[in-house]
């Protein structure tokens, strides 16, 4: 247990500096003197619990990475971790399900905090089912991140949109926004790397630089001589205190012109026509 604990004055230092801020601004946020956080770096104090999750608090941590500050100071971890279909998620499990079919026609994704796919409504194992393998989308490898590598991948969506490059540095920024809320994510930083060092990448992706950037995601894809484009939104659950609730996301499309908007609801007339 000592191993342990004596690395919470590093995760902590990490972390303050991560967050760009001096002991002085984190003990203004905290509420804890600047004196006793030089003294919690420096190990020369050891934290209580409710003192762990105050700086983790300030210091805005993921609940999966204060877990591992709890556990660095030798405390149990308080936020819970089961998987999604875990009996105690049961609710929440039916109420995203609510939410996509709710959706239809139009395509909907819940990703966990990995992006990959973990429930799709109809349309949209329909609707990418027209690029890919449906059974890909919901399943594939077990490689993180498998949305945003599908479209990364010739056998995958990319030689379907026509707006690669947009889309993906789109992807791009949003990857680079969410190492900037989790630094210490190894997996975020690969990701980073294969889009930055991809084949068909523009030189300006090394740069992080959101000059320009769309205001919403656009993805427009081609099959059979037709277009489809669609722009879509992202929704979480507010203030979670639950690691796999707060790492979901639910991903809704939406047509963003008149042609698109037609096709999806003639594929709604066309599921809803008697069966002879």
């Amino acid at each position: 247990m000592a191993e342990i604990a004596a690395s919470f004055p590093l995760l902590l230092k990490s972390w303050r500096q991560y967050r760009r801020l001096s002991q002085l601004e984190l003990a203004s946020h905290s509420g804890i003197s600047q004196r006793h956080i030089s003294f919690l770096e420096t190990g020369r104090s050891n934290p209580s619990r409710p003192m762990v999750i105050a700086l983790c608090e300030s210091l805005n941590v993921p609940l999966r990475e204060r877990n591992t500050l709890l556990a660095g100071a030798g405390f149990a971890p308080v936020y819970r971790d089961e998987a999604l279909d875990h009996d105690s998620l049961q609710f929440f499990r039916e109420t995203l399900a609510t939410v996509i079919e709710h959706h239809e026609p139009y395509p909907a994704l819940v990703l966990d905090g990995r992006w990959n796919v973990v429930m799709a409504n109809q349309a949209a194992v329909a609707f990418f089912g027209m690029f890919v393998d449906p059974l890909a989308l919901v399943a594939g490898d077990t490689r993180d991140f498998r949305i945003i590598r599908m479209c990364l991948e010739e056998d995958g969506l990319k030689p379907s949109v026509v707006n690669w490059h947009q889309l993906v540095y789109a992807l791009l920024q949003r990857c680079r926004r969410a190492l900037a809320a989790n630094p210490g994510d190894e997996g975020l930083k690969a990701l980073i790397e294969d889009i930055t060092g991809h084949q068909d990448a523009p030189a300006h992706w090394l740069r992080p630089d959101t000059a320009g950037a769309a205001p919403v995601l656009d993805m427009t894809l081609e099959k059979d001589g037709k277009r489809y484009a669609l722009f879509t939104m992202l929704a979480h659950f507010g203030t979670p205190e639950h690691v796999t609730l707060q790492e979901l996301s639910v991903e809704t499309f939406y047509p963003a012109d008149a042609a698109t908007r037609s096709f999806f609801e003639q594929s709604r007339a066309d599921l809803q026509a008697p069966k002879n």
